[in-house]
């Protein structure tokens, strides 16, 4: 039977019909469950709240969030988004979810495209399966926040930087997408290498010294789009623009260590966890312990035999492409592989994303350089797995699951003031179980005060009372704790409970 199955697959990815298939299906993977799946965590909250304040009351805002570990302030770019979204929803978290999926299949017609022009149509198809398929890409593209876009912006740079060896005009682009770099994230600033390296070759050619306009205009465009952090470094002595001379001269403590050996192994061990992860996640596993930091660590380590598979195709590719002409994709990939092994810090696997990116066109490279009776059974077999990962994700921890247990908790609430708080088994629960606050808002009732407070409350002061409130709600999250005192009302929902207190 599933010998079958594979072989009328194998058929399919070699007909016109076969092409319609795999876009439906991308399709179907990345609208699987939108708002069930979708992860509301801290960094969610911390932007919707931001983008909320500006349909309350909209004002220019000069800057977003921070670089955590680094104090840098983001652009606000995102926040408008966030705001746009929240205007036409009226502040529907669902909103954000619909967005990132639908921003990710645009990505994977972008990979498409690029991958199609540099190289041929089958490999074009081939990245857009990869990219299109992975569970692994497709959980980091539902999340919404100002990582987000990295994967869009990575492709699109790739390609502007590639062209304008040719056409400086590109450059225009170019100058605009590293100006977006500055709203989402600074791992994408890693772009300017290979942008210097197309401005040296330009002038070396003539071609930018004689098409001055385009470099006039590129600058324009650059300065435009990162207006707004401009703005703020003007009013405040440049205080964000300096940040990184604070801290190398040691005038402001940054989350950072020393470049040692242990880190770098552990940032290896990343990457190929990553590359393994690229292929293959677990069956009834969640988003939340896949793609969040503020998970219940029970995330898919990468398979070692897989995770090889990537590294020699991204070998593979590099070789190949090592030459002038497509240098570009070279120099974006070591650059950025080297800045994640040597970066001083924790590095997350998100910092990755550029990365994966561009490795759906390395292992599309390398699929394609091989006997299709090859290539097609290894894509077969990672589109059926990567099916089955995704239909059985588990939404325990999702949004509309927390909605459902906001809206039976509001039962015991009714029109009483109340407190939120949330706990779980993890430290600094109004980290790790954030979220909570601005669900409450919208699918219940505004709390007058909640243990996120400290750390977001300058965003809503109108929000919060000085009263004492006539409740306490405690949202527990996957423990069942007790209680000196016995609740008045009990509700669960999935791995959530509600406690509703009187507050005396």
């Amino acid at each position: 039977m599933a010998r079958k199955m594979f072989k009328n697959l194998f058929s399919l990815l070699n007909t016109k019909k076969g092409v319609w298939v795999i876009i439906g299906t991308i399709i179907l993977l990345r609208t699987w469950k939108v708002a069930e799946l979708f992860n509301f965590t801290f960094s969610e909250e911390h932007q919707a709240f931001l983008a909320w304040e500006q349909i309350k009351n909209f004002h220019p805002i000069w800057i977003g969030v921070s670089a955590a570990n680094i104090y840098y302030y983001l652009g606000p770019g995102f926040t408008y988004i966030n705001a746009l979204l929240f205007k036409i929803s009226n502040g529907d978290p669902a909103s954000l979810a619909w967005f990132a999926s639908l921003l990710g299949l645009a990505t994977t017609a972008s990979i498409y495209y690029v991958a199609r022009t540099f190289f041929s149509n089958k490999i074009g198809l081939y990245a857009a399966i990869i990219y299109g398929c992975s569970t692994l890409i497709n959980l980091n593209d539902r999340r919404f926040w100002n990582p987000t876009p990295i994967p869009f912006i990575t492709i699109w740079m790739v390609f502007s930087l590639i062209k304008a060896k040719k056409n400086p005009n590109w450059l225009i682009l170019t100058a605009g997408l590293i100006g977006a770099a500055f709203h989402t994230h600074l791992t994408m600033v890693l772009f300017m290498v290979p942008t210097l390296y197309v401005v040296y070759v330009s002038f070396k050619k003539q071609t930018l010294k004689t098409n001055m306009k385009a470099a006039l205009l590129a600058c324009i465009v650059y300065l435009i789009v990162t207006s707004p952090l401009i703005v703020f470094d003007v009013v405040h002595n440049f205080d964000n623009l300096m940040m990184p001379m604070r801290t190398i001269t040691g005038k402001q403590r940054a989350a950072l260590n020393t470049i040692n050996m242990p880190n770098m192994v552990s940032h290896l061990g990343e990457i190929s966890s990553s590359f393994g992860r690229l292929w293959y996640i677990k069956l009834y596993s969640n988003p939340q312990d896949e793609v969040v930091l503020e998970s219940h660590h029970d995330q898919t380590r990468g398979n070692i035999v897989l995770a090889s598979i990537s590294f020699l195709a991204l070998f593979y590719f590099l070789y190949k492409n090592k030459n002038e002409g497509s240098e570009i994709f070279s120099i974006s990939i070591i650059t950025i592989l080297l800045a994640f092994i040597l970066y001083p810090s924790y590095n997350p696997e998100y910092y990755l994303m550029s990365i994966l990116t561009l490795m759906a066109i390395a292992i599309a490279y390398g699929l394609n350089s091989m006997p299709q009776k090859l290539s097609y059974p290894i894509l077969a077999v990672f589109i059926v797995a990567n099916i089955a990962t995704t239909v059985t994700l588990s939404d325990k921890y999702g949004l509309l699951t927390r909605a459902r247990l906001v809206e039976k908790t509001m039962q015991g609430v009714g029109d009483k003031s109340f407190a939120l708080e949330t706990i779980g088994e993890l430290p600094k629960p109004e980290f790790a179980y954030a979220g909570w606050r601005y669900i409450f808002k919208y699918y219940g009732k505004t709390p007058t005060k909640s243990n996120v407070d400290p750390i977001l409350g300058w965003i809503y002061l109108d929000e919060i009372s000085e009263e004492i409130p006539e409740l306490k709600v405690i949202v527990a999250d996957t423990v069942e704790p007790t209680f000196e005192e016995e609740p008045i009302a009990t509700f669960s929902n999935g791995p959530y409970h509600s406690y509703i207190f009187q507050n005396n």
